[in-house]
């Protein structure tokens, strides 16, 4: 067999033709995980077969910091009909329908752009410590959205001053206070929001629903964890955004909570 064009992957969930590097200024749902993407893709014209660049190239095994007791192992979900129960991403709780990772030991069940959050990242409400992404035992409260970060539940955490901020509002822009005698602003957490940060749909929390993670859903009802919906949700559309952004290599440069309009723009 003669070796494939550059920029062409062969892929196990794609496995009639080959998928090729296609960039678009485009939204997609990746057939691998599920999630919604834009821009660059894995694309095959004659099915509109569509897989993110992670989703097309990520390991069958791989070893991370989210698990690391044990490796982790490549799966593909079973199609709707044929699976016997529901699966969700032990991080981000978000529903899995298609590519996850999964150690077989402890039944730990993670998405592929999951695996790809940056384990440790600086905010401007907090530039005195780094924040950590970890599943802690102790339940707090989000300084972005004021909704519960449940026990168990994955954030960003400084542990020494239990600073918690969930996963889906680390992108979420601050409001810019003052300005120190050196030149150096400072941040508040957000008054309002408008429904959108950097195009991804933001539910503002109501005090009836400060939920970790809620989105409202017609006739489903939401458990403050785990959402059923999938591929649309936000959760989902900032994994890719900050996946997308790491790819960039500037993640030493950015401030969480500042204007990163410049970082996620397509």
């Amino acid at each position: 067999m003669s070796p494939l064009p550059r920029n062409t992957i062969q892929h196990f969930t794609h496995p009639k033709h080959s998928l090729t590097l296609f960039d678009s200024n485009t939204k997609y749902s990746c057939d691998g995980c599920k999630i919604l993407g834009i821009g660059k893709r894995y694309h095959c014209s004659k099915c509109d077969f569509d897989l993110h660049e992670y989703c097309g190239t990520c390991p069958m095994k791989l070893s991370s910091f989210l698990h690391p007791y044990h490796s982790l192992k490549l799966v593909n979900r079973k199609p709707q009909g044929e699976r016997r129960l529901d699966r969700f991403c032990n991080v981000c709780c978000d529903s899995i329908e298609g590519l996850f990772y999964r150690c077989e030991v402890c039944e730990f069940d993670v998405h592929p752009l999951c695996t790809q959050l940056p384990e440790t990242l600086r905010h401007a409400l907090h530039q005195v410590h780094p924040l950590k992404l970890l599943g802690s035992t102790e339940s707090g409260t989000c300084v972005i959205c004021r909704g519960a970060c449940n026990a168990s539940s994955w954030r960003y955490r400084c542990i020494p001053c239990g600073f918690d901020i969930h996963i889906d509002c680390v992108t979420i822009q601050c409001e810019k206070k003052t300005t120190t005698d050196r030149g150096i602003p400072t941040y508040v957490p957000p008054s309002g929001f408008d429904g959108y940060a950097y195009g991804i749909p933001y539910y503002h929390p109501s005090p009836l629903n400060m939920h970790h993670n809620y989105v409202p859903q017609p006739n489903h009802q939401n458990h403050g964890q785990v959402q059923t919906h999938h591929g649309g949700g936000r959760i989902g559309q900032v994994m890719f955004g900050l996946v997308k952004t790491l790819g960039t290599g500037v993640l030493s440069n950015m401030i969480f909570g500042t204007d990163l309009s410049s970082f996620f723009a397509t």
